[in-house]
């Protein structure tokens, strides 16, 4: 990369850099004690059996679920919802306590420890059915750079944290878990009070359906479905406080890769890194005897750049329609988890009935090309493109032309929304219809939408009205050449 260009996208991503924390102060290290709690639980507890002989992440994976069906539920019947702070405060106390409970039965009553495991991992499956959706309320109706930064500094921040628990002695880690998970619900709490007022759904035209979520939604369960495959093939008994590291390298490349491109950023290529890591998981797992940590990691990796492709997508779609956020985080939690939650049992089915390890290949094999060939299908869907591009406005990208303060006044007295003054802006400048849709990043039905709507309320039938019109509001106003 020449030097003038490289300067211009360190240059570019220091100043979105500056945005985002200035817009979101340092709200980012609240999900990033929440990366650290489900990494310690994980790594600590996560292949132990509790005494029903449940394994402790699928008690979490079936709690979590059993949240979102509830919030699902209130959402079906038209409730207003919204978790309140005494629910935030209630759960993380109880996932306190509930550890500090299953570490004292396993050092003073061993015969209570396989219980004391359920009531933690229930515990903790309460918190992560409340905090997770919280953050993600949160987080919709941010800037896309606003979300994509928070979301890999969080990554970061939590398995840091992570790594330097699980260091320490064991009755450190005790204290250390404690404050993290007191740290987390703190913030959280202080989070949705301080919440910023959230703007107005921009998009009104080409809404898209429920339906096309479904594309996304069997993605997520796919691949956390071949994730836990995976990591369960080859034993989880393998996991290794290492591989919590596993997650900073998804972070870090999407860091890169935003600091190299100036203007445009496809949130789909995520997804292309994604089905290239798990699938390259799968295949080590099932055929090529290596280190169990690597296939772990590769397998964490592409779990987690799926996982954040998947927030930014819906975050990116929740702040622009009239979508509950509460209904995307909780149906974006229950394809996660749900895969996770099968993925185990079914590594175990086939472990047990096929010793030679024929059938465990046949099975893989076809599980890569239908991943392969679903993931392919999906991204070409029209709707998943066009909200998938995103040009970073402080980079020079997608910020409309510049109007005179009359002009825009007048727009505003007109009625106009906040997409209308932008196309106006677009059309001020001289683009077509074509041309607003690509710069705005919508449907080219949705921009003539737009148009129409601005000659209508401006009282207009043309361009050519429309620019008379701008020069009554501002006589310094000037029609650009190309009309």
């Amino acid at each position: 990369m020449p030097v003038a260009e490289f300067n211009q996208a360190r240059a570019g991503t220091i100043n979105v850099l500056k945005t985002c924390t200035t817009d979101m102060r340092w709200f980012f290290l609240g999900p990033s004690f929440l990366v650290a709690i489900t990494t310690l639980t994980h790594f600590t507890n996560g292949y132990k059996t509790t005494a029903f002989g449940i394994s402790y992440a699928d008690v979490i994976c079936s709690t979590s679920i059993a949240v979102a069906l509830c919030v699902l539920a209130a959402l079906h019947r038209n409730a207003l919802f919204g978790f309140r702070r005494t629910a935030i405060v209630t759960v993380t106390a109880l996932a306190a306590c509930g550890f500090l409970v299953m570490k004292a039965t396993a050092a003073f009553a061993p015969d209570l420890h396989g219980f004391a495991l359920i009531l933690s991992a229930i515990s903790m499956g309460l918190f992560l059915g409340v905090a997770a959706p919280c953050w993600f309320d949160f987080f919709v109706g941010q800037t896309i750079e606003t979300v994509a930064f928070s979301l890999f500094a969080s990554i970061i921040g939590g398995c840091a944290i992570s790594w330097f628990l699980l260091g320490m002695t064991q009755d450190r880690l005790i204290a250390g878990y404690c404050t993290v998970v007191v740290l987390a619900g703190f913030s959280l709490a202080y989070a949705r009070e301080k919440q910023p007022m959230r703007p107005s759904r921009l998009d009104r035209g080409e809404r898209p359906s429920f339906l096309f979520l479904a594309g996304p939604l069997l993605t997520a369960f796919l691949f956390s479905f071949a994730f836990m495959l995976s990591v369960s093939l080859v034993g989880l008994e393998s996991w290794h406080t290492d591989a919590g590291w596993s997650m900073l390298w998804p972070a870090a490349l999407v860091l890169c890769a935003v600091a190299l491109f100036s203007k445009r950023f496809n949130i789909a290529s995520l997804l292309y890194l994604a089905l290239t890591l798990i699938v390259a998981g799968m295949l080590f797992a099932s055929f090529l005897h290596v280190d169990r940590s690597f296939i772990f990691s590769l397998a964490t990796m592409g779990c987690a750049v799926n996982v954040s492709y998947l927030v930014i997508l819906f975050c990116n779609i929740g702040g622009r329609f009239a979508f509950s956020s509460y209904k995307l985080a909780t149906l974006l939690l229950l394809s996660v988890f749900g895969g996770c939650l099968l993925g185990r049992p079914a590594a175990f089915v086939m472990s047990s009935i096929d010793r030679s390890g024929a059938l465990t290949t046949l099975l893989s094999i076809c599980l890569i090309i239908g991943i392969i060939a679903y993931t392919l299908v999906n991204l070409n869907n029209r709707t998943i493109q066009l909200y998938s591009k995103y040009r970073f406005k402080d980079r020079g990208g997608a910020q409309s032309p510049a109007v005179s303060s009359l002009v825009a006044s007048y727009a505003i007295g007109r009625g106009l929304g906040a997409r209308e003054q932008e196309a106006l802006s677009l059309l001020l400048a001289g683009k077509t219809a074509s041309e607003v849709a690509d710069e705005m990043f919508i449907a080219h039905g949705t921009a003539k939408a737009h148009i129409r709507h601005i000659y209508q309320k401006l009282d207009v039938h043309d361009r050519v009205e429309l620019f008379d019109l701008m020069r009554d509001v501002d006589p310094h106003f000037k029609a650009p050449n190309k009309v």
